[in-house]
């Protein structure tokens, strides 16, 4: 079992790479038809190709890093990670560049190759930090306690990352600083990313206990995608994620419309709507953690579609700031339950299929959940940006109009819901329960430890 502080050196690269989406998924929207006055059905249209680029790239990236043999001397998975990690950067900073004073179509295009580029990049560290990560922490109980160090540290930067946006994009807040303090937040993470880098090692060890994937070629690649995605475990977990999980997280971008227009509160208040439902949340966590390991991932994620929904429902009809911060305390515990159960679901998948065909394919999993984490925040935004569009929210006015005000409800609260009741019909149905969890964990367990065994004994002769 790892000491507390080898889990928190294995925790840092994902907490890391946290604050690039919450910037692109959560703020960039409210930015650029705010401030830059970009039609918001625009935006919906780039989200749409940016999930078509997904479709196509992520899975081949996944692919072919898992094919990327292990070099000693400058590793694999970290030396992709400390690679990716200031491509990311560079993109963000630039996507806060474009200027009023273009053309929608101009600023259409330019802001879809920044973001093709940075989900490029994304995509490659975080298939590469997940297959890390599942290396090193193969037992069931080491990645609950390792998500949870996860959540705490994420939440807090995440937090950190939201205040400047609900403080400057909502009310009466000054925005004229939301460029130069986003710049300096870039640079505190690529902070973030040197002391998070410099303490993951790329040990021989982790590669030769695992078994080699068999892709050949493209052709090999597709045929395992076709298996993958037709398997029972795997199509039930993609359905749930696609249309619940995409709903639940997909909440922060409709919370700064909410909270501006249909609540119409400064930004200190959105602040503390959105803060303190994030400490509770971290309160409560710890507990949620010991019952995800007692009762099993599949049980507590469905327990959490509880709190979702009385979270969203109460968004259609609440007019008050206090009454916002309770739906919301909801909305984020029910969601970081949900992140914290989907580690072990997720790593489950990669265990799973290792132990059906005897090869372990972290980088077309990684690849294709790279796909849904991206792809389907963008199909929710997506949805989102059409449905105020087409109630008439207009971002240059002050107040908005009773019609752009239901629109923002219908967004924020109606669409949430339907996808909740409906994703949980795939989750009720995903097969890997707790007695299966147990086998899998131990089989993950024995599996590394066996080959760490034959390592030493190689040394040893």
């Amino acid at each position: 079992m790892k000491s507390f502080k080898e889990k928190v050196a294995l925790a840092l690269p994902g907490p890391a790479s946290v604050i690039g989406p919450i910037i692109i998924h959560n703020t960039l929207m409210k930015f650029y038809t705010d401030m830059i006055g970009l039609d918001a059905k625009f935006y919906g249209y780039i989200y749409l190709i940016y999930s078509i680029w997904n479709a196509i790239n992520d899975p081949l990236l996944g692919a072919y890093i898992d094919k990327m043999p292990f070099n000693r001397k400058r590793g694999k998975y970290a030396y992709l990670m400390k690679v990716t990690a200031p491509t990311m950067l560079v993109s963000i900073f630039f996507m806060l560049l474009s200027s009023p004073s273009w053309s929608d179509w101009l600023i259409f295009w330019v802001l879809l190759a920044e973001l093709f580029v940075f989900d490029t990049a994304y995509t490659v560290y975080s298939v590469a930090y997940q297959s890390y990560f599942l290396l090193a922490a193969p037992d069931k109980e080491e990645r609950v306690d390792v998500e949870v160090i996860r959540t705490y540290i994420g939440n807090v930067l995440g937090a950190i990352t939201t205040i400047i946006p609900t403080l400057l994009l909502v009310g009466d807040g000054n925005r004229a600083l939301v460029i130069p303090i986003f710049s300096f937040v870039i640079l505190v993470n690529a902070g973030m990313y040197f002391v998070a880098l410099r303490g993951i090692k790329d040990h021989a060890s982790l590669y030769e206990t695992t078994v080699a994937p068999e892709h050949k070629n493209i052709r090999d690649i597709w045929v395992d995608v076709k298996r993958i995605i037709l398997s029972k475990p795997f199509l039930t977990y993609l359905l749930f994620y696609i249309i619940a999980r995409g709903a639940i997280g997909f909440y922060f971008t409709p919370f700064l419309y909410f909270m501006d227009s249909v609540i119409g509160t400064n930004g200190v208040v959105a602040t503390l709507a959105d803060v303190i439902p994030g400490i509770i949340m971290l309160i409560l966590l710890p507990f949620a953690g010991r019952m995800i390991k007692k009762h099993g991932a599949k049980l507590i994620t469905l327990l959490s579609f509880i709190p979702a929904v009385l979270g969203f429902s109460s968004l259609l009809f609440i007019t008050e700031g206090w009454q916002a911060v309770i739906s919301y305390c909801f909305i984020v515990f029910a969601l970081n339950v949900i992140q914290t159960a989907g580690v072990v679901l997720n790593g489950e998948l990669i265990d799973y299929d290792e132990m059906q065909t005897g090869t372990r394919k972290t980088g077309l999993y990684g690849g294709l959940f790279a796909l849904l984490t991206t792809s389907l925040t963008g199909l929710q935004a997506t949805i989102f940006s059409n449905i105020i569009s087409h109630y008439g929210y207009d971002g240059t006015l002050k107040v908005q109009s009773a019609r752009a005000i239901l629109g923002i409800r219908i967004g924020a609260g109606l669409v949430p819901i339907i996808l909740c009741v409906i994703g949980f019909i795939p989750m009720a149905l995903f097969p890997i329960g707790k007695t299966l969890e147990k086998e899998i964990s131990d089989f993950n367990v024995s599996a590394r430890n066996a080959g760490k065994h034959d390592e030493k004994e190689g040394e040893t002769a």
